[in-house]
């Protein structure tokens, strides 16, 4: 109760810009009741009115870009990737069979684009969740983009609002060749998985990743025993465009197997640095596990992309609550962070809706 009452004044201040319907909606995703009629007990709104406020207002801003990005370590890095979310809805707008990792075959799925700010041993900061449609159901308002085209997008977005980060990671459905292009052309290093069949020049030669490994003994290659990985970094180019190729061995299985990443970044920039930033990665992964599995992304019924939208918004902002608890607890855990915001989310909620009250039994 001395954690739940410490919060509570500035929980106040940081949701006075919030309106009442999208509060509610965070409020019931902390309390796992991902539903709008569960919403109803956290407003003073009913159903129908929160349904309508979903699907027709727009709850996302520049605004909440940056102060989520002030929330971030320094020297995070940005990592880019797509969260696939299975439904059962075909009438929903957007809603589209996309592969699914999980299943091993195409489902009818949800697709968001994601953005978060990651550090080494930091929690990630996620910055933004944008509904992507297929090129099948592209409209004049929700263009179909390809994956670099998002990234792109982002990243350059990203800049323009001033968000600062050391880079940006990749992963393996961004294609190498823009990648490389865009980072040299817009000065925004970039760390890419590549695949083992990406042809590159190295010592007159062309060979494919694959081949350029087994022209290295692994044993032989420095040891990093933060990781129980072995890394070797080359200099290669493809195009008349020079990168380098990073070579990492780690144990699968008790089986030595690689795997390559292509970087864009100064020499200056040392291999311990780079390893460290790939492995922080895994936290965009954390966090879509996380909205889906704890704050009910992909649980809204609505119909309309608008309302999915405010939906991952509301998502977004609610482990944005979580986070908060555990960065001024450290140690708490997850499970008992989102409580703890659950309840003081709840509260700041319950205090806007006795003022509501008394405001209508005055009038």
């Amino acid at each position: 109760m001395e954690i739940l009452r410490s919060q509570r004044s500035s929980c106040e201040v940081s949701k006075t810009r919030l309106h009442n319907i999208p509060l509610a909606f965070i409020s019931a995703l902390l309390h796992r009741t991902p539903t709008i009629e569960n919403a109803v007990s956290h407003s003073q709104y009913q159903k129908s009115a929160l349904a309508v406020a979903l699907k027709s207002d727009d709850f996302a801003s520049d605004a909440d870009l940056i102060r989520r990005a002030r929330n971030a370590p320094t020297g995070a890095f940005l990592a880019l990737d797509f969260v696939v979310v299975p439904h059962t809805g075909r009438a929903m707008q957007g809603v589209d069979y996309h592969y699914s990792s999980t299943h091993k075959k195409p489902c009818l799925s949800q697709v968001y684009s994601s953005s978060a700010l990651v550090k080494f041993k930091c929690d990630p900061t996620p910055l933004h969740l944008d509904y992507k449609v297929s090129q099948a159901l592209q409209t004049s308002g929700y263009p179909y983009r390809t994956a670099t085209q998002s990234m792109i997008t982002t990243v350059l977005h990203f800049k323009n609002l001033g968000i600062n980060f050391e880079g940006a990671l990749l992963d393996g459905e961004f294609g190498a060749d823009d990648s490389i292009e865009f980072s040299q052309s817009h000065g925004v290093p970039v760390l890419v998985r590549a695949k083992r069949t990406l042809s590159v020049a190295f010592e007159g030669q062309t060979l494919t990743l694959e081949e350029l490994a087994a022209l290295f003994d692994h044993t032989k290659c420095h040891p990093y025993a933060e990781f129980g990985w072995r890394a070797k970094r080359l200099s290669v180019s493809r195009s008349g465009r020079a990168f380098d190729v990073l070579m990492i061995w780690r144990k699968v299985h008790g089986v030595w197997e690689v795997f390559f990443l292509i970087s864009t970044f100064p020499r200056c920039s040392g291999m311990i640095s780079l390893l460290r930033a790939w492995k922080a990665r895994w936290g965009i992964e954390v966090c879509h596990r996380y909205f889906k599995q704890s704050l009910g992304l992909g649980k809204c019924q609505c119909l309309d992309i608008q309302a999915q939208k405010n939906w991952a918004w509301c998502v977004l902002e609610a482990f944005h609550e979580v986070l908060q608890m555990r960065r001024r607890h450290p140690g708490l855990r997850w499970k008992h962070a989102q409580s703890l915001a659950a309840q003081t989310v709840k509260w700041c909620v319950e205090t806007a809706k006795n003022r509501y009250s008394l405001r209508r039994h005055a009038a």
